[in-house]
């Protein structure tokens, strides 16, 4: 059975491992569980663009507009789902980034897991709340916001700054994964971007997110 995901549904969902499933549960799995809680604020959800599909009982997945069953990770990535803050990490995911402290705030914190989640090398391939290696993305709490950069040889560039997390937190994503893939890891490997991206804004690609989400991209 199937209906729309409403702005009602305050449900706090679980899931154990890793974020490329599509299937939650209600019940509470333990310790090394993650919790998840429906973002009842987030506009895909208030304007009625994400089906809930409940699966033998105890079981929840979410839909987008063609039906397709969304990942955690792009439930996550369109800020459908949020973790709960309290939730316990467990001690695979607990993010060290290397050279400095942890990211500050619960969002950096996230991206860290976020990144490494996507089969990226903390340090290397991203940075977030910490300077990085040679080359790699970043991600830090600006003064008006976040911003998104871009370090090489030591210098810093500013890919993207926002006060949307979401956004920037697609457009780091995004970026990192790209960089990670032409040096053979996370998602992105062996995938081309499609023809007349490439110039593209990150103001841009946040919204091919966006759309990805209703064209079933």
């Amino acid at each position: 059975m199937t209906r729309t995901l409403s702005a009602d549904d305050d449900l706090e969902l679980h899931r154990v491992g890793y974020e490329r499933g599509d299937l939650l549960v209600r019940t509470a799995l333990g310790p090394v569980a993650h919790r998840y809680r429906v973002d009842t604020t987030s506009p895909l959800v208030v304007d009625g663009l994400v089906r809930l599909e409940e699966v033998g009982g105890d079981g929840v997945r979410f839909l987008d507009a063609n039906l397709v069953p969304l990942t955690v990770r792009d439930l996550r990535r369109f800020r459908i789902l949020v973790k709960v803050a309290d939730a316990v990490r467990s001690a695979r995911s607990e993010p060290a980034p290397p050279g400095g402290p942890p990211p500050a705030t619960p969002d950096l914190v996230e991206l860290v897991e976020d990144a490494l989640d996507n089969g990226l090398l903390d340090g290397v391939d991203f940075a977030v709340g910490v300077p990085g290696g040679d080359e790699c993305i970043t991600c830090d709490a600006g003064d008006d916001g976040f911003v998104v950069g871009y370090r090489d040889a030591g210098a810093t560039s500013t890919l993207f700054a926002s006060r949307s997390f979401a956004q920037v937190r697609a457009v780091f994503l995004d970026e990192a994964c790209w960089l990670g893939a032409e040096r053979g890891r996370g998602p992105y490997v062996g995938r081309d971007q499609a023809v007349g991206t490439e110039g593209w804004t990150s103001a841009q690609v946040v919204a091919a997110y966006e759309r990805r989400l209703l064209e079933g991209a």
